[in-house]
């Protein structure tokens, strides 16, 4: 999704754009090697489905049409969070929901067809090239080399281009960690129409936010059942471990799904240490013509669904810069890393934010559970999922806040903190199982 979301920025300034892709890239919207996160749950925030739509009109019926479910994430979810399940309202936003697979397949294709854009697949590309300060090429397997005006390495959190420029005399950017060791195991299953069912989407979290299960609808009549622990404490990827640890979760609704379905694939798992920002806008020593982009320059913590709404925002960031400099040289490239910042730095704080609540995490030095504003903003945020449980206002908010429909600083204003803090006296402890019902 990142270098696809780039190529669509690019192609608005370049007469040729060229994107690499070591897999080849399959006709019908099958998973590939080299998108291996593609078996897990996956979502495109609020936001970043709005741009999406923005970009290509109609993308959102496409998706429908090919068998993704619409989710009102405040209507249509079932949320198990602080203890007892969210209010049921009406949210302001509607998302498709399908597999990271078939967005990404809409998404390509239209960026495909976009004047000037190519995709070369089973291309690997293994150094760059450089003259003077700038860097002016790829050199792919084969020994070919492609010269290019702009490179962006959007290959993700193993960038390896982000070893290869000190080999050339450039600066490596530092990397700010806060360390999860989050593990993750997934199973897509038959979703079966229920009548006694009255959720689209479920989302079951311990508290604290040790562990997490999801099943959220796919094309083709399915679910997807996410599970996911926190340091060392991650799912089982055996039948029997799996579904004992969704039995765990302090919600049913999540392991009646798994129970009351056909396996359709097998467990697979995938563990991520820490979340990870590089921080190219704080670096000096800068080659002309090439940026980091994406998860090269940002992966979070992929419990928060944010990757993709990441990629998203950071070539509109892209499209504003080259609209606003003429050359690829370092000050444009310093400019499109201090713009793209600006909404990184709201994602990774609000995923490292609900991290750091845990005090096994380890964070840059006065980034951790244990310093006062941490423990300030997390008590006040148990208030804010108490207050979701029986404000409508409160729950509806907190889910614009998630989807980046709204400003976080909404969490604090007057208004909210007064309904946060009368409505939270009244949450009560509910009985876990969603209303209307079985999930199937």
């Amino acid at each position: 999704m990142g270098g696809i979301c780039a190529a669509r920025a690019l192609a608005k300034h370049f007469d040729e754009v060229v994107v690499l892709d070591r897999d080849e890239i399959p006709e019908t919207p099958d998973d590939r090697r080299g998108v291996p996160q593609a078996r897990h749950y996956h979502t495109m925030l609020g936001l970043g489905q709005r741009t999406l739509e923005g970009w290509f009109p109609g993308l959102g019926d496409a998706l429908l049409a090919d068998g993704a479910v619409r989710v009102n994430h405040g209507r249509d979810g079932y949320a198990f969070v602080g203890g007892a399940p969210r209010i049921r309202c009406e949210s302001s936003f509607d998302v498709p929901t399908c597999s990271r697979t078939l967005l990404e397949h809409h998404v390509r294709r239209r960026i495909a067809s976009m004047p000037g854009v190519s995709i070369r697949p089973r291309t690997t590309a293994v150094g760059l090239s450089k003259q003077g300060g700038r860097i002016t090429g790829v050199k792919v397997e084969g020994d070919a080399l492609l010269e290019a005006d702009l490179i962006v390495d959007a290959t993700g959190r193993a960038s390896r281009a982000v070893r290869w420029l000190p080999e050339l005399g450039f600066e490596t950017p530092e990397a700010e960690e806060v360390t999860v060791h989050v593990g993750y195991a997934s199973r897509v299953v038959r979703r079966v129409e229920n009548e006694r069912r009255d959720f689209r989407l479920a989302m079951v979290g311990t508290d604290p936010p040790q562990r997490l299960g999801v099943a959220s609808p796919m094309e083709g009549s399915r679910w997807i059942v996410t599970l996911v622990g926190y340091h060392g404490d991650h799912p089982p990827a055996d039948e029997q471990g799996f579904f004992d640890f969704a039995r765990s979760l302090p919600s049913p609704v999540v392991a009646d799904v798994l129970a009351e379905s056909e396996p359709l694939s097998d467990i697979v798992a995938h563990r991520m240490p820490s979340s990870q920002w590089r921080r190219v806008d704080r670096m000096k020593q800068i080659p002309d013509g090439f940026l980091l982009f994406g998860d090269s320059i940002c992966s979070l913590n992929p419990v928060y669904g944010q990757g993709m709404t990441s990629a998203v925002l950071q070539s509109d960031a892209l499209e504003a810069t080259l609209g606003g400099v003429s050359g690829t040289d370092a000050a444009f490239v310093q400019a499109f890393y201090r713009r793209a910042a600006k909404p990184i730095a709201m994602l990774w704080q609000m995923a490292t934010g609900g991290d750091l609540t845990l005090p096994q995490t380890k964070g840059p030095k006065g980034a951790s559970g244990s310093n006062f504003a941490t423990r300030l903003l997390s008590a006040y945020m148990r208030r804010v999922m108490g207050a979701g449980q029986v404000s409508e206002m409160v729950a509806s908010r907190t889910l614009e806040i998630t989807h980046l429909l709204r400003s976080p600083a909404g969490l604090v204003s007057p208004g909210m903190v007064w309904e946060v803090l009368a409505a939270s006296r009244r949450a009560r402890p509910a009985a876990p199982r969603a209303s209307g019902g079985q999930a199937g």
